[in-house]
């Protein structure tokens, strides 16, 4: 089996056999050569040798740019195709969200954690936006969405022309004595707080005590 996580910035498709991830495929999701490059990876001599025990693909996307291009070449390789959505995901999850506005990953999240790790859960999901997912007694009861941290670091620097490009790293101060360092401050601990304080109201909120899976 061939499960694509398409997101706003990367593709990562994994390789199943007998249940068991043998490989992981990392592709850039605005590639103008991904056919080409999908091509190279998975010709008919190349599946075969995958040695897949049937030809299924399960697809998880929230990107446009790229979902039909990845949809029409699984089929045109024979894959049966699941396009995860809202109408679409297996067993007995309620979802307490504007219907057709959950986005696919954040329902793989949802279904996956709740079958690996039980019913009381709140999931952090690190990507191009940094979201928060809450399942209280296997019902998903919504959740918060905000920027990722290079999204935000992007985004500063764009707009403030005398501030530079930064690595994002762990600081043990949070007074920084010069802009490298009080940026690096800004990013570590601000990302550290919005965490942990997001955290702390969610389980303030629901009144439960989740499991909580980064």
């Amino acid at each position: 089996m061939i499960v694509v996580d398409i997101g706003n910035t990367n593709i990562v498709i994994g390789l199943f056999v007998n249940q068991k991830l043998k490989n992981i495929i990392r592709l850039d999701t605005k590639d103008k050569k991904l056919i080409i490059k999908l091509e190279n990876i998975f010709n008919s001599s190349k599946i075969s040798k995958l040695k897949l025990e049937n030809k299924n693909c399960i697809i998880s996307s929230v990107s446009d740019y790229s979902e039909k291009k990845i949809i029409n070449f699984f089929t045109k390789k024979k894959f049966n195709l699941l396009n995860v959505n809202i109408n679409n995901i297996p067993g007995n999850i309620k979802f307490k969200y504007e219907r057709n506005q959950l986005g696919a990953d954040r329902i793989a999240n949802t279904f996956a954690a709740i079958k690996k790790y039980g019913k009381n859960l709140l999931i952090v999901d690190f990507g191009t936006a940094t979201t928060f997912d809450v399942i209280v007694n296997n019902v998903y009861e919504g959740g918060v969405i905000s920027p990722g941290i290079n999204i935000s670091h992007d985004a500063l620097v764009s707009y403030a022309s005398k501030l530079k490009k930064i690595s994002i790293v762990k600081v043990k101060k949070i007074t920084g004595k010069n802009t490298k360092n009080s940026m690096q401050s800004g990013f570590y601990w601000g990302y550290t707080a919005l965490i942990n304080g997001v955290i702390k109201k969610i389980i303030v909120e629901k009144k439960y005590k989740p499991k909580i899976i980064l």
